[in-house]
């Protein structure tokens, strides 16, 4: 068999594996294609004809699995919400933890590379961004939000207390620290050859000891970087 003939072979393979895969592989090909399209074109412009061909998958598929193109754009949505979150209660329900390495832990969770990867953050703006989609995001993940923050204010009430820090609001903290790094994930969205996760974990690590020196060391400078 010649190398295109065999290439050939495979690609019907795929196909074919691709088509009569069960139900719930097929969901996750489409919010993944969901996804790709989304960062590349924005919310708009993305086609019902772009999400199957992205995906590798037949016309009318998006109907038999979500109904609507609309209700596959929710469930991409969805499934950031949730991954994300799983990412961090994790460390709200370890009661092994201290105050700050909870909070510490909800921060490498915000800024972990499977979560805030170029595609996965174009796809929050692009939900934060558009007004007609922006109601359907509050209502996907108002509930989800208003727990990390609840979170963050014990977390921050907690480290306060500990450490004897004055002149600090835990709730006016946490939304600054939620702030701070929602920003960062902009910066990495705008300039992601000058703004890793880790880059991005170290701002925070920078920004946190500002306000709690005695409970998070600054971040270790690069290698022949001046003091």
């Amino acid at each position: 068999m010649t190398d295109a003939a065999d290439r050939s072979s495979r690609d019907r393979g795929t196909d074919r594996t691709r088509r009569t895969a069960p139900k719930e592989e097929r969901v996750q090909q489409l919010v993944w294609a969901a996804m790709e399209t989304i960062a590349v074109h924005g919310l708009s412009a993305t086609t019902t004809a772009m999400l199957t061909e992205k995906a590798g998958l037949s016309a009318g598929i998006i109907n038999l699995h979500f109904g609507n193109k609309e209700n596959l754009l929710l469930e991409t949505l969805r499934t950031l919400v949730m991954e994300h979150r799983a990412g961090w209660v994790a460390a709200a329900e370890d009661a092994t933890l201290d105050p700050a390495a909870r909070l510490w832990a909800l921060m490498e969770a915000h800024f972990a590379p499977e979560i805030c990867n170029p595609i996965k953050i174009a796809v929050w703006f692009a939900f934060f961004g558009e007004a007609r989609h922006r109601e359907a995001y509050l209502g996907i993940s108002e509930s989800f939000d208003n727990e990390r923050s609840d979170f963050m204010d014990d977390c921050c009430e907690a480290i306060i207390a500990e450490g004897g820090y004055t002149g600090l609001d835990p709730e006016r903290l946490s939304q600054l620290i939620e702030s701070t790094a929602d920003g960062l994930w902009l910066d990495m969205l705008l300039y992601p050859h000058e703004v890793s996760p880790q880059l991005a974990r170290d701002q925070m690590r920078s920004f946190l000891h500002a306000f709690f020196p005695r409970h998070f060391a600054p971040p270790a400078l690069p290698s022949g970087a001046a003091p």
